[in-house]
């Protein structure tokens, strides 16, 4: 059986997974400084982002991981070792007794603020090839999250 396509840059998904590896690798050199891997970052600063845009209302794991649309089992495993970090503390939900409420300590607050200059600067570096054309590239991945 061979591809439709004649050639790798034809292929979306094939292009997706090389831009996403090259991305990947150089967020991870962003946050090596910080101990942090890629999915502790995002779920650490989800947390602070959530909970400072919703009033600090209680924010919990299953509302974190559908946030970032990661696996329920891996939102709870890497929310385990933000909290070894002391960077996150999950307290039972006052009217659900089967989720946690997940919020962000003063470590946590003060890495996550720190890692994300160095996130964004990355991003800024990684895609300034684009110039203007990352605003259409942003429309193009909301649509696919819409899936």
């Amino acid at each position: 059986m061979s591809s439709e396509f004649n050639s790798e840059k034809e292929s979306p998904g094939f292009m997706l997974w090389q831009v996403t590896n090259l991305w990947q690798k150089a967020i991870r050199t962003a946050l090596e400084p910080f101990e942090l891997t890629h999915p502790q970052f995002v779920l650490l600063f989800s947390c602070k982002w959530m909970n400072e845009h919703n009033d600090h209302t209680s924010i919990t794991q299953v509302q974190l991981a559908q946030y970032t649309q990661m696996d329920v089992n891996v939102t709870s495993q890497v929310l385990r070792t933000l909290e070894k970090k002391g960077y996150i503390e999950r307290r039972p939900h006052p009217t659900d007794s089967r989720a946690n409420v997940i919020s962000v300590t003063k470590a946590g607050d003060t890495i996550a603020s720190q890692a994300v200059q160095a996130v964004e600067a990355e991003d800024r570096a990684f895609f300034s090839s684009l110039g203007h054309e990352v605003e259409q590239l942003n429309r193009i991945l909301q649509q696919l999250t819409k899936r």
